[in-house]
């Protein structure tokens, strides 16, 4: 049984780490195409879906810092949380 639940929960530190990638990501992209944007409806979408990435970055960086907080002794989550504090340089507006 331990196994199953062992692989169930990496499984969710790498869903969670592929989801700080693509908001990584995401977020530079939406970075170069306001520096460019010259139409205000988009500007201002790619503004509120921005905003949007970057909530969601803050919410994978709580989930994170309380599954460190029950087991600090786990690498996977000790990386979850630095590569989620390390996506905050990317965020701008």
């Amino acid at each position: 049984m331990n196994k199953y639940l062992f692989n169930y929960s990496e499984s969710i530190i790498l869903s969670l780490c592929e989801e700080v990638e693509y908001i990584k990501n995401r977020t530079n992209n939406i970075n170069n195409s306001i520096k460019t944007c010259q139409n205000k409806i988009l500007l201002t979408r790619l503004k509120k879906e921005l905003n949007k990435l970057n909530i969601n970055r803050l919410k994978i960086l709580n989930i994170a810092e309380n599954m460190f907080k029950r087991n600090c002794n786990e690498l996977s989550i000790e990386f979850l949380l630095e590569v989620t504090k390390r996506s905050n340089s990317f965020q701008e507006i």
